[in-house]
């Protein structure tokens, strides 16, 4: 890093496996309705048996002083560092089986991302709200902009707007007075 700060850890996300695993365990048996998708349904199933409290034991989300590094995989392991100034949204959505598990997915968005959908997406943090309020804030506070602050601002300059107002109002009084003598 340029300035000369350490990164310090300021929040580990936690996952909620047990959830996680029930949202799963349910997309499976909505498949196996339908008698033709019974044998895929087994087979996943015993997959799933297997390797899914691994792959949800290898995820690892932590909030930096200035990034938010994001871990993923057993099989095909994943690193991404996200800078937080480069974050834009944390977007969180909770479907009506997610709803169930109370369970949310966060999606990270960022400024000069390409293509659709976004970077990173995880889904079973607990207290996702806090977590997303967390980031959102240290992005605002390492990067010198809080929403009160851009709020206070923005006052100030519609301040200085309606006193420039003023002033051309006057000198076009002052304008118009001239000319009808």
């Amino acid at each position: 890093m340029t300035t000369g700060e350490e990164e310090t850890v300021l929040r580990r996300a936690e996952f909620d496996a047990d959830g996680i695993i029930k949202y799963h365990w349910m997309g499976l048996i909505l498949i196996s309705l339908f008698i033709v998708t019974i044998p895929i349904t087994l087979i996943v199933a015993l997959v799933y048996k297997i390797v899914l409290k691994r792959v949800i034991a290898s995820w690892d989300c932590v909030l930096m002083t200035r990034s938010l590094n994001v871990k993923k995989g057993v099989f095909n392991k994943i690193e991404k560092t996200v800078p937080l100034e480069k974050i834009t949204d944390l977007q969180m959505e909770q479907g009506p089986i997610m709803r169930m598990f109370s369970l949310h997915r966060i999606s990270v968005e960022t400024a000069g991302q390409s293509g659709p959908g976004s970077l990173i997406s995880l889904i079973g943090i607990k207290d996702t709200e806090a977590f997303r309020k967390d980031v959102l804030e240290q992005r605002d506070r390492m990067t010198g902009t809080s929403p009160k602050t851009s709020a206070s601002e923005k006052g100030d300059v519609l301040t200085e707007i309606r006193d420039s107002m003023a002033r051309m109002e006057r000198l076009v009084e002052k304008m118009v007075e001239q000319r009808d003598r």
